[in-house]
């Protein structure tokens, strides 16, 4: 029997072995009265008061998943074998993608380069070829294509600007006049 947990059919059986007990000293000693041993009912009284109190109480219930993968079975060796193959495909892809915008922007760099000297030759473009193979040319050049395109953008509004004052000059001009006129 369990010490911690007792069981409440253990527990009634017992009281009713107490009970035919009882009954049994009741009959043989009907004529004289009856002495109880009180010890053994208090004893009893106490451990069924806490047995239903462990009873009532709340049981907690640990659950326990356990996740295994089995590599015996064809289909998930297969599945892995599969995903292996294309996660290093796709990683090839990616890294020639990489490669290639690269060399697009390069290009581009080239391309904004050659428009800011505003001429070409066959000599100056292997010259910036060769620049190109340098990771330090390269930011010098994009540095010095950067700033130029900053100025031509500085100097483009300056000249909006200057155009929309004469405009407006020209405009106020003519309203003096058309004053004057009146």
């Amino acid at each position: 029997m369990n010490t911690n947990k007792m069981d409440v059919s253990t527990v009634c059986e017992m009281f009713e072995k107490m009970f035919e007990k009882l009954d049994k000293q009741v009959i043989d000693n009907s004529s004289e009265p009856a002495q109880i041993d009180l010890t053994a009912v208090t004893a009893m009284t106490e451990r069924f008061e806490q047995v239903t109190e462990e009873v009532r109480k709340p049981t907690k219930i640990e659950h326990q998943h356990r996740h295994t993968i089995d590599i015996a079975s064809n289909w998930v060796f297969l599945s892995l074998i599969i995903m292996s193959l294309m996660i290093l495909g796709l990683s090839y892809i990616i890294g020639e993608q990489r490669k290639s915008i690269s060399q697009f922007s390069n290009n581009d760099l080239k391309y904004r380069y050659i428009k800011m000297q505003g001429q070409t030759n066959e000599e100056s473009i292997y010259r910036l070829e060769q620049q190109f193979r340098y990771g330090d040319s390269i930011k010098i050049i994009r540095r010095q294509v950067e700033k130029y395109e900053e100025l031509v953008k500085e100097q483009a509004e300056r000249l909006e600007r200057a155009s929309r004052n004469k405009e407006e000059a020209e405009w106020l001009q003519k309203e003096v006049e058309t004053v004057k006129g009146k």
